[in-house]
Order: C-alpha cells, then structure tokens, then sequence
C-alpha cells in the first residue's frame, strides 16, 4: 500500500476501536438477541482493529473491513449513525480493493461519503427544536459535558445557550462547503477536527467513537504529502505509540466482559484518556502543515462509486420520506417528521411514504419496566413496534391509549418484523411534548 493508504488503514483501526471501546458489546447482551455473534464478531473485529494501528495491512484492512460490515448488520437497529457510516466506509474498501488502483478509487469516494453524511447531519439541526435553548440537543450535550468534569452548567437563559446552539449549527454547515473547495479544504479538515473533539471531552457519553470515525475520511482531504507524513510519524517506534496501543488492547478487551464496575472503569475512563492525545495531536500535526490550498480529485470514479455514495444520500433523506427515522443522520438534532408534519424550517411537509407512524401508541400502564419508560419520559411509540416487542417479549402486558381509545395487549397480539424491515427501516419513539426534547437514548421497543 502507498503511504497515504496505510495511514487510512491506520485511521480505520482507530474508528473500529473508539466504536468497540465506546459501544461495550458485553453490555449488549439484554439488548440483543443475537449477543453472542455480536461478542465473537467484536472480539475478532478488536484483534483487527489493533493490528491496523500497528501494521496497516492490506489484509487486514480487508478483514477487518468485512467484519465491519457483519458487526453493523448485528447491532441495527440499536447502532450509531457514526457506525452505518463506518459500514460505507467498510464496503468502499472492499469494492477498492477489487479495483485497479484502490487508492485512487477509494480516496475520491471516501470524500464523497463524508459530504453526504456530514451535510445531511448538519441540515437536520435546521428545526425549531434545536433552536430552542429549553429542549436543544446542543444545550443538553454542552451541560452533560460540563457535568461531566464538575464544571458549572448553562442556566437556562443565559447567553451560552445560544452558543451551544448556534456553534454547532454555523459549524456544521460550514464545514461541507470548506471540503467542496481546495483553497478552504484544509481549514474544513482543522474545523471539524477542533469542534468534534470539543464534542467528544465528555467523560459523561462517549462521543469520541464517532469523531474517530469522521477522522478516517476527513484526512482524505488533505494533501498525500499530509497524510504520508502522519504515516510516517505513525510508523515511527515509540514508547508513547506502545503504551497507546496496550492501553486501548485493554479498553477493547474490557469492552467484551460483562459489565461489572471494574471492567466499566476502564472502558469509560482509560477509554477517553488514550482517545484525548491522540486527537490533540491530529489537531496540532494538521495545524502544522498550514491552510493552504489542498486540490484532490473529487470526480467519482465510476459507477460503483455513485451508487454507494447515492445509498449514503437515500438514507440521509429517509426521515424527510418517512421511509425511517433510526439511524437516518439526524442524530442529536431534535428533529420531528411524523405522519407528513415535520418541524423542519426548510422541508415544511414530509413525503409521508409509509404509514408506520400515522398509528402511535401511549403507554399507560404495564408490567414491563423497558415500555415503562415510555410512560414516565413520555414518548410514544409505533404500534408496529410495540407488537414486535410484544413479540419478542411475550410475557409482557401493557395497556395503551390510542386514536381509537384504551387497549390491552400481551404477546397473544405481538407480530414479529422481518428481520431486514427491523434492521433497515426502523423507527423511533416519538415525543408527546412540543418543542420535542433530545433523545439521547434508543428506548427499548424499536
């Protein structure tokens, strides 16, 4: 592999150990029902993922990348939209290496999947949920950060709050049309660098997984000069690089076990002190090399390359379809497209091409604690779902509220999805309260 190539591969490892180390899968096991594929998949994917930041091989980067996708297809629905995003990234690799040139086929492609993940990412937090201070996932992020080290929080109608707000909002737009041109590209890669690290000093909720994952293709847009020399700084043996590595070999080991407090130690807290120099640095070395033009090539290569990058731009506007709401790259945006309504400020009405949500559920009482939660957070939630909990969980009872008024139901009634419908189309609870509040958690029937 070139030199740039083997950054990558060394820039993927750390993507697929930030989501190992950040997503404990031996804590998934109630989640789950497929937990054991999940933990062999995992533990085989952490071997791979650490033999990347240590000998970035083609090989490995081949299976490791294959692993990839066999772990997103597990953990769907119940998986961050970092990680989908790392499963394009996985299948570009594995359609690269078919190809003459890999590089030069997965470089322009990789870029193109950061402009459409990223842009639909950013576009979602244009609601009137996000821009209000009392419900906006930006203000509930910066406070969890802050609580999170024991530093004072944002009251509740203080001019920070709108910093929380409008930062984000200013930066994320900002940051695709940085990429798009080579005299700005390398102060979009220095941006996005600096405010997702910000984002991820949260000891509170990792969120390093997914900044990990934008620095494997936010490289891509700097110049080959750039990236050879991060690998060659990379290669280089050092006392620092080994203990990083036998660090993180822990946190992903630990990651594994069941969640028993010592293993949770070290997941959370050895987790982000080895994540925090690494990012540092990343910032510090692309500082470095200055803010001068980066021209790279960004014409598609071909017609692999513009059908996955076309996948990432369909799942990007499922939520404006109402084909799905889960893992569609609206994370932490507050946004609502329920039964054609949306409280978007630029898409005003939704496509409302399925009727999934035009049936939603309260829960009244019941004798499950995971659907209680729906109850006391005040969410509501498909009838689609609830009867495919109801399906899996047969032993459960519980009485909703509906259009049509009160209804009992138990496992008699449950009705499972095709798994594929599950994993590929799901959607999320919806809030009873206007403006809708964060959802910082997957509720358990989804």
């Amino acid at each position: 592999m070139v030199a740039p190539m083997r950054w990558f591969a060394r820039t993927y490892g750390l993507a697929v150990v930030a989501h190992l180390v950040g997503n404990p899968a031996g804590s998934r096991t109630d989640e789950l029902g497929s937990s054991v594929p999940l933990l062999v998949i995992s533990a085989a994917l952490g071997v791979l993922g650490l033999l990347l930041l240590v000998l970035p091989d083609v090989r490995v980067l081949a299976a490791a990348a294959a692993l990839t996708l066999a772990s997103v297809w597990l953990e769907l629905p119940v998986t961050g939209n970092h990680w989908l995003l790392v499963g394009f990234i996985a299948a570009a690799v594995l359609v690269s290496l078919l190809r003459p040139d890999p590089w030069a086929w997965l470089s322009v492609t990789g870029r193109w999947l950061l402009l459409g993940f990223y842009s639909f990412a950013a576009f979602a937090k244009l609601n009137t949920g996000f821009l209000d201070p009392s419900v906006s996932c930006g203000v509930f992020y910066a406070n969890q950060s802050l609580s999170s080290f024991g530093l004072p929080t944002f009251d509740s109608h203080g001019p920070l709050r709108a910093v929380a707000i409008i930062g984000p909002v200013l930066t994320e737009l900002s940051v695709p049309v940085l990429l798009a041109f080579s005299r700005t590209r390398r102060a979009g890669v220095l941006l996005a660098l600096i405010f997702h690290t910000i984002i991820s000093l949260d000891v509170g909720q990792h969120f390093y997984d997914f900044t990990a994952a934008l620095v494997a293709l936010l490289c891509l847009f700097l110049p080959e000069s750039t990236n050879a020399g991060f690998e060659a700084r990379a290669a280089r043996p050092s006392g620092l690089r080994t203990l990083g590595v036998v660090l993180a070999g822990a946190c992903v080991t630990a990651s594994l076990l069941p969640p028993v407090p010592p293993a949770v130690a070290v997941v959370k807290l050895v987790g982000f002190a080895v994540w925090v120099p690494v990012a540092v640095w990343l910032i510090l070395r692309t500082a470095h090399d200055g803010l001068g033009p980066a021209p790279q090539p960004m014409r598609l290569p071909g017609v692999a390359a513009s059908a996955l990058v076309t996948v990432v731009i369909v799942n990007g506007l499922t939520p404006y379809l109402e084909v799905k709401t889960s893992v569609a790259f609206n994370m932490y945006a507050n946004l609502v497209t329920v039964a054609g309504e949306t409280n978007h400020l630029v898409i005003r009405r939704t496509a409302h091409l399925r009727s999934v949500q035009d049936d939603l559920l309260e829960v009244v009482e019941t004798t499950d604690d995971g659907l209680d939660r729906y109850r006391t957070d005040g969410y509501l939630l498909p009838r689609r779902n609830l009867l495919d909990y109801l399906a899996r969980h047969p032993e459960v009872t519980v009485v909703v509220r509906g259009k049509d008024g009160e209804e009992t139901l138990d496992g008699s009634h449950g009705a499972r999805l095709p798994l594929v419908v599950r994993n590929v189309a799901s959607f999320r609870s919806v809030d009873q309260q206007d403006p809708p509040r964060c959802q910082s958690v997957y509720l358990p029937a989804l």
